[in-house]
């Protein structure tokens, strides 16, 4: 299971002091003499824009407007969709390369794409499914997408035949304001909603509240296996969701690092105009 990996690639970077990582351009190394994670170059090429989205599959995927585009990092291939009547993309959820989800939150739909970038279906318009603004949205990993409406303040999923089967209780009742989120994605049946200065909201797959987690970080993060994890003042951080406890991971230096993604045994690192592919590998060495 991907999460799986996740969880061990995460935990190995993690045990790892954070004093940053030394070697040669395309094989860097960190941690002591004998053990540490080593990070080997596998390729760099030109961003289309510094907004980005990685999966497991090697993909790489920037917006750009109302555009989307996709490198695949061991081919080169490139594919490319843009609906100029839809307007600017405001997010994308990569997290099903057989399903992505494209929301436009300014014309209230989405669209859902195959791994060719082709639409799967007709655009999804929220209006005609009673949602009057939705403010977020991401997929589900049983087919289905959330949505959070502006107007009720609270989540809502909708399964693969767009039917509403779950709401949740007003999520102001929990943060005592009316504070609007900024970022939600679905992991392993949970859902995570980030509130600025009120934590990220966590939702079980039919809506429940479940808790809240102390998370004071920029507005996008992954979760991977048990940890959120998110890229800050040059260097990715993980929060242990049970314990809460913080581990950090310098990257490699030498260059300006604008923001940082991981996936199992990658490591993409955006500097300025290039995307750097990184192999994540454990070693352990002899004396």
């Amino acid at each position: 299971m991907i999460w799986l990996i996740f969880s061990f690639l995460f935990l190995k970077l993690m045990s790892v002091p954070a004093v940053g990582l030394s070697g040669e351009p395309g094989h860097l190394h960190a941690g002591n003499d004998t053990t540490g994670v080593v990070l080997e170059l596998i390729t760099s090429f030109s961003a289309v824009s510094d907004r980005f989205y990685t999966d497991h599959l090697d993909n790489v995927y920037f917006i750009d407007g109302h555009r989307i585009t996709r490198i695949t990092v061991t081919t080169g291939r490139e594919l490319e969709y843009g609906s100029l009547p839809a307007g600017p993309v405001t997010s994308a959820d990569v997290s099903n390369p057989m399903q992505l989800l494209l929301f436009y939150r300014d014309f209230n739909r989405a669209v859902f794409l195959d791994n060719n970038l082709s639409p799967l279906r007709s655009a999804v318009n929220f209006s005609g499914l009673g949602i009057e603004q939705a403010t977020l949205a991401c997929t589900s990993g049983r087919g289905g997408i959330w949505v959070f409406s502006d107007r009720e303040h609270r989540l809502v999923y909708f399964d693969q035949q767009f039917r509403n089967t779950h709401r949740s209780i007003i999520v102001s009742s929990v943060t005592g304001s009316g504070d609007q989120p900024v970022y939600m994605t679905e992991s392993q049946g949970r859902l995570f909603l980030f509130i600025p200065r009120k934590g990220i909201h966590l939702f079980d797959r039919y809506a429940s509240y479940l808790g809240t987690i102390d998370y004071k970080g920029p507005h996008r993060f992954q979760v991977l296996g048990n940890r959120i994890v998110w890229f800050e003042d040059g260097r990715l951080a993980g929060k242990d969701i049970a314990s809460g406890e913080v581990s950090l991971f310098n990257l490699p230096g030498g260059m300006v690092i604008d923001d940082a993604r991981l996936q199992p045994d990658r490591l993409y690192i955006l500097s300025g105009d290039l995307m750097k592919v990184y192999r994540i590998r454990w070693e352990t060495g002899q004396n």
